[in-house]
């Protein structure tokens, strides 16, 4: 007799499924395996953009702050910078272990490419600072050097007459990137959308959006790279003819969620806003909690905004603030985007300046920021606020003098409350970097913001005072920029390594 074919199938089967038996009974459980725990790998190597570095000192040269985290130099630690593009060459930056430093950009403006490798790559910060001189007073701006990305959301930026938004996109790959744009603020509805924006190899494109989409107050946009990666930069500038009203760098903010948290609502005179935007199908019932240093309360005016789909909201904060710096708690029926922006008071001239903030999540590590300055004229803040308990962290300070060494200050922030600390009261250096580092606690959120005075040398907060008891002000005003503190990604994640009895059958 022939032997059934289908006998020997069920055969095989049976050794298959009892060879995998065998091996589960005997191959070692998650909990007392190293292969099959995932594994945390420390990044070795980092690679920033800052957008728009460099430049000539007389016409508002951006220089880039350094700060490095790790106490002692680790070996084979290093920072190279270049001018991105087929011209530019690496040049060693040293490295100032504990430290804050300031190095000038390239000779023209443009993209530089920073690439820390080592324990710096974890430990670093780099910021792209601006003070740009308009008139007898200045301006200033700021944001942290990025890394690569395939998908950013911004909100906040204007296109109306005199305002001027522009996106930068930025590839650092030697591979051509395309980008899509979605952009929110116009009518209700589906968004104005740009698609295939080419971005080549070692390149970077400029897309105005008051070009591409004008006439909006409050504009919310969606970067995605549907092919490459990109660093993606949005700056926001505006004026009334010759007079400026302020420029900065908008943060990105958090991708949709049904909670938001914006902190950095800054303090004193000047305008307040929330934006909010929808961008779903469905209509949103949004509700803030404000976070004061006199605590948390739900004011009654914002209980229950409508925020119809496909829509951008802007919300004027002073009637609840009272001129308090603030975190807003965005708790949503809908997923949304937030994002905030603090202006100052028109001056004698006309003038004014404005910083952007963004909703984020709560720190959960060492975070490093550089480009503090204190001087007679300039005031360097954190913005820290906990909404939940009290948050425990401590903030280091790490100086620029040669002789001076890292110092560490716990702080306290109280739950529901939001503090305001002046890194002045904390060193006297004049560019310090700090690290802030949870500790205990609840969430704690902080933002960092630089202050500088009016040119009649009154601090910005009696500018302040005096532009908004006199609709033409008596005072020049101050200048302002803001950036929102993010715990960076320091490690990678490997996931666990499994048996897997079937490999290389087929």
């Amino acid at each position: 007799m022939r032997r059934d074919p289908r006998l020997i199938a069920v055969l095989v089967v049976g050794v298959v499924v009892a060879v995998t038996w065998i091996a589960e009974a005997v191959a070692p459980t998650p909990s007392g395996s190293v292969a099959a725990k995932s594994s945390v790998i420390a990044l070795r190597q980092s690679t920033l953009v800052c957008p728009q570095a460099g430049g000539s000192p007389d016409n508002g040269a951006a220089r880039i702050a350094y700060a490095d985290a790790e106490a002692a130099a680790s070996g084979g630690s290093a920072l190279t910078a270049q001018a991105l593009g087929a011209g530019g060459s690496a040049a060693p930056v040293p490295l100032l272990p504990g430290k804050a430093w300031v190095v000038d950009g390239p000779a023209a403006i443009g993209p530089v490419q920073l690439t820390a490798s080592g324990s710096a790559a974890g430990s670093l910060s780099a910021v792209q600072f601006t003070r740009a001189p308009v008139g007898p007073a200045s301006q200033i701006s700021a944001m942290q050097c990025a890394g690569a990305t395939t998908d950013a959301w911004f909100a906040g930026f204007s296109s109306e007459v005199g305002a001027h938004a522009t996106l930068l996109l930025t590839n650092v790959d030697s591979a051509p990137a395309s980008v899509d744009v979605s952009i929110w603020g116009g009518a209700p509805g589906a968004p104005s959308i740009r698609r295939g924006i080419a971005v080549g190899a070692s390149s970077q494109v400029s897309v105005a959006l008051d070009e591409v989409e004008p006439g909006l107050s409050a504009g919310v946009m969606h970067v995605v790279a549907t092919v490459g990666r990109v660093v993606p930069a949005v700056r926001d500038d505006a004026a009334n003819g010759s007079i400026p009203l302020g420029v900065d760098w908008l943060p990105p903010t958090a991708a949709p969620a049904k909670t938001q948290t914006v902190p950095g609502i800054l303090g004193e005179a000047g305008s307040r806003r929330l934006i909010i935007a929808n961008p779903g199908e469905l209509d949103a019932t949004v509700s803030l909690t404000v976070v004061t240093a006199d605590g948390a309360f739900e004011p009654t005016d914002f209980a229950a905004v409508q925020v119809a789909a496909g829509s951008v909201s802007d919300i004027a904060l002073d009637p609840v603030l009272q001129a308090e710096a603030a975190a807003v708690v965005v708790t949503s029926t809908e997923p949304v985007v937030a994002g905030g922006i603090s202006a100052l008071p028109l001056d004698a001239t006309g003038a004014s300046d404005f910083a952007f903030t963004a909703a984020a999540a709560p720190l959960s590590g060492p975070t490093v920021v550089a480009g503090g300055e204190i001087a007679a004229q300039r005031r360097t803040e954190l913005v820290l606020s906990a909404p939940g308990d009290d948050a425990q962290i401590v903030v280091s300070i790490l100086p620029t003098s040669p002789g001076s060494t890292r110092t560490e200050n716990p702080v306290t922030v109280p739950g529901g409350t939001t503090t305001v600390l002046d890194i002045s009261t904390l060193t006297g250096d004049a560019a310090p970097a700090v690290v802030v580092t949870p500790v205990s606690g609840g969430p704690i959120y902080a933002a960092w913001a630089l202050e500088e005075m009016s040119s009649n040398g009154a601090s910005s907060a009696v500018t302040n005072a005096v532009s908004s008891a006199s609709p033409t002000g008596e005072a020049g005003t101050g200048a302002i920029t803001e950036l929102v503190l993010a715990t960076p990604v320091r490690s990678l994640l490997r996931p666990p390594a499994r048996f897997d009895p079937a490999a290389g059958l087929g």
